[in-house]
């Protein structure tokens, strides 16, 4: 093969080299993709939530906090990664699956789904969350304002 190495030894180098070239490959795909939202409210009055009661309010098992705190959601809109990656994170489901899922809750008066803005810019999200006071919304953290009151983190794998 090459003068002085044996096939092998080739097989074996040209095995590492490929490992080291997909592991780092897959390591820096994941740290792209790697985004922490957070569910959050410009009312502080808003308690914190457990990701059960994050759950349930997205899967509109609830509409209410502390029994009797009646809040309101807001999604981005369909075509959105945020609300792609949002939903498999928290509910482990796609867009899709949820938009049937509240299909079926609307056609059967069980429930509606949350009001869709047209955009995923957290300017549309804060003038929504501004205009319903126990409104509560999500993004990106990173894009979310120090004044925000942050109800629960929701990562990769959690």
């Amino acid at each position: 093969m090459f003068k002085g190495l044996s096939f092998t030894h080739f097989f074996l180098a040209t095995l590492i080299v490929f490992s080291l070239l997909t592991t780092s490959k897959m390591t820096l795909a994941r740290e792209g993709n790697d985004v922490e939202f957070a569910v959050f409210t410009l009312n502080s009055d808003l308690p914190p939530l457990s990701k059960s009661k994050a759950r349930m309010l997205y899967k509109g098992k609830t509409k209410k906090l502390n029994g009797s705190i009646k809040i309101v959601l807001v999604d981005l809109s369909e075509n959105s990664i945020h609300r792609e990656e949002f939903y498999n994170m928290l509910l482990g489901k796609s867009v899709s699956q949820m938009n049937g899922y509240w299909a079926s809750l609307s056609f059967s008066g069980k429930g509606t789904p949350p009001e869709e803005l047209s955009s995923d810019d957290i300017k549309d999200i804060l003038e929504w969350l501004n205009n319903n006071p126990n409104g509560i919304a999500y993004a990106p953290i990173r894009d979310v304002p120090e004044n925000a009151n942050i109800l629960i983190t929701v990562l990769q794998g959690e």
